[in-house]
């Protein structure tokens, strides 16, 4: 029967399908491979069984699978075993998958066997700590001043208002004029709001006193301690405290006479002290003159008069004194006594306003602009700026850059939430948008100072 005969018209009948013998039938292997694959695996174990009892393999290490009787030469019996082989690993996976199809499973034998792999796992990867915040975050109130032994501005604390109350921060940063560093010293103050700040050329350090502590139940109650900053580190001063009956009102230097001055208000609004840190206590001093009692008030050194100028806020006693002057006079310290200068013509001190000082003038930082004291008298205020919309917030001036620097407060646009932008003012005022926070802080060399400022360090008051 040939292909172009099916149906047997010029030889045998057409072979029955179970005709193993006949052409087609399940012995003819071109039409049933899986015949070929039996005949050769039991040509395969034919051949083990007479290697076994002859000797070695062939020369090139593949199995001789020989189901004939009959002599073959080398060259041909090595490529007929090859190609048997070849054959044998295609149609064994062709099988296997076929019983895999059938059995629900699937088993790949590979045709070359490699060595198995060891999968080395290193320990789990180490999480790194989190990126140190760049600025400080949103908050009002807190203490800030300038610190010319260490060229770096220093501030700390402020208060938040959360979910449960009212929470004073306790906190310490550092401004290098470009960017804030958090510090993280030993032992720190308990968080407060509204403490002052300012530095002491005596000792070379920073006083800290005043201000609020919050409660666990979210309330604030005053504190009468007081710390010193040495540049990194606080320092608890044991002797320092002040009366409980005085409130801190006012801090500043008085770079004329070398003095750190405070000034406090007696329970009741009854009288204003006058203080003086003596490098480990507060000592109360007993001037001829003082400054009528107010609950509000800015104290700073003024360049122009080179004096220290005390500005009452017009509310004076609010509730205690009706008697408060709507313009309350400028008193000025002598080192030993305090006297009138003149009166304010101008009350920009109503409202939320921050007082420091800079190069050139006294400085006064209300949400309506920014304005300078012309000094001495017959002195007045005059706007020279706008400024930047948030009130109770924390200013410095920065001597070794020569700008006064402002940061956080209340944002009387956006519902009254703290904001946690600096600016700076060198004539304007610029956002500053801070680089990244570094682990200590930059050093700055005096040449970094601008002449001005290298020559009279100025001090600051909130």
């Amino acid at each position: 029967m040939t292909d172009s005969d099916p149906a047997g018209t010029e030889g045998e009948p057409p072979p029955h399908r179970f005709d193993r013998s006949a052409s087609g039938g399940l012995d003819d292997e071109a039409r049933h491979p899986t015949q070929r694959l039996r005949r050769a695996l039991a040509g395969e174990t034919a051949g083990r069984r007479v290697a076994q009892a002859a000797g070695p393999a062939p020369p090139d290490g593949e199995p001789e699978f020989e189901t004939f009787s009959g002599t073959v030469s080398p060259s041909d019996h090595a490529h007929w075993t090859r190609r048997i082989t070849r054959r044998t690993v295609i149609t064994g996976v062709s099988l296997a998958a076929l019983v895999a199809a059938a059995t629900g499973t699937l088993v790949l034998t590979p045709a070359t066997h490699h060595p198995p792999v060891a999968v080395v796992t290193g320990p789990p990867p180490i999480a790194l700590p989190p990126a140190p915040p760049s600025r400080p975050s949103a908050r009002d109130d807190a203490a800030m001043a300038y610190d010319p032994a260490n060229d770096s501005v220093i501030l700390f604390g402020g208060l938040v208002i959360g979910s449960e109350g009212l929470n004073a921060l306790g906190d310490t940063w550092s401004w290098d004029g470009a960017r804030w560093t958090e510090l993280h010293p030993t032992a720190s103050p308990p968080g407060l709001s509204g403490a002052l700040l300012g530095y002491d050329p005596a000792t070379g350090s920073l006083v800290l006193t005043g201000g609020d502590t919050s409660t666990p139940g979210g309330h604030l109650e005053e504190t009468d301690a007081t710390w010193s900053w040495d540049g990194s580190g606080w320092t608890a001063e044991a002797a320092g405290g002040l009366p409980a009956s005085d409130q801190p009102t006012a801090l500043a230097t008085d770079s004329a006479t070398g003095q750190l001055i405070l000034m406090t208000t007696g329970t009741g609004c009854q009288g204003l002290d006058t203080w003086e840190w003596g490098g480990s206590a507060w000592v109360l001093l007993h001037p001829a003159a003082s400054p009528p009692a107010t609950f509000d008030a800015g104290l700073v050194f003024d360049p122009r008069t080179d004096g220290l100028d005390f500005f009452p806020a017009p509310a004076g006693c609010v509730g205690v004194d009706e008697t408060a002057s709507a313009t309350p006079p400028v008193w000025s310290w002598n080192g030993s006594t305090w006297s009138t200068a003149t009166a304010q013509p101008d009350p920009v001190l109503t409202g939320s306003w921050e007082l420091t000082t800079s190069s050139g003038a006294a400085l006064v930082v209300t949400s309506g602009g920014t304005y300078q004291w012309s000094g001495g008298d017959g002195g007045g205020w005059s706007q020279v700026s706008t400024s930047p919309a948030a009130g109770d917030a924390a200013i410095a001036y920065d001597a070794a850059d020569d700008q006064v620097v402002l940061f956080g407060g209340i944002c009387s646009s956006c519902d009254g939430v703290a904001v946690a932008a600096t600016w700076t003012w060198d004539g304007s005022w610029t956002p500053r948008a801070v680089t990244a926070s570094t682990a200590t802080p930059t050093p700055k060399t005096k040449a970094s100072r601008s002449p001005a400022a290298a020559q009279t360090p100025k001090p600051t008051t909130t």
